[in-house]
């Protein structure tokens, strides 16, 4: 939960600097929140290497255990969505990862909208388990299933941000 708010809070912040933040790209944008978790004495590192490939965001314990997962996209449509929860599940989480999320950055005008489309779509991903709920205006909580294991629950936090040009 802390490492949910810390997220939610500094990107919420970051939109009120709409003029340097607009202009960056997905990775510019990961990077912004990497040295904030830090400060708070997380082991946050960005492109990790886990499971199959490099995740945006991974947070580690003292033990070198995956305590969050998380990947950034920039907002492109369901389609787009649907294709960042499989990249997230599929070549990312390992079974022990429990903890995820998606970090999605919206640029289009039309926020309240696409806040409601976010919500429809995740709903539809073969994965998705349960709604649980937001836990912050644009955040909101599911239970996903493990691509490889239908018992095993992960908890996928889905955070949208608001940066238009």
């Amino acid at each position: 939960k802390e490492i949910l708010s810390i997220v939610y809070n500094g990107y919420k912040n970051y939109e009120k600097l709409v003029k340097s933040y607009s202009y960056k790209d997905e990775s510019e944008l990961r990077d912004c929140i990497l040295p904030v978790l830090q400060a708070k004495g997380y082991t946050a590192t960005g492109e990790t290497y886990n499971k199959q490939g490099k995740t945006d965001i991974c947070i580690k314990d003292t033990d070198g255990n995956n305590i969050f997962v998380a990947e950034c996209k920039f907002w492109n449509g369901p389609k787009a969505l649907h294709k960042a929860i499989n990249q997230l599940f599929d070549r990312y989480i390992t079974w022990r990862d429990i903890q995820a999320a998606l970090i999605v950055f919206v640029k289009n005008d039309s926020f309240t909208r696409i806040l409601s489309e976010i919500q429809t779509t995740i709903k539809t991903h073969p994965y998705f388990e349960q709604e649980c709920g937001a836990s912050e205006e644009t955040a909101f909580s599911f239970k996903f299933h493990h691509s490889t294991d239908k018992e095993r629950l992960i908890n996928l936090e889905v955070m949208v941000f608001h940066f238009p040009q």
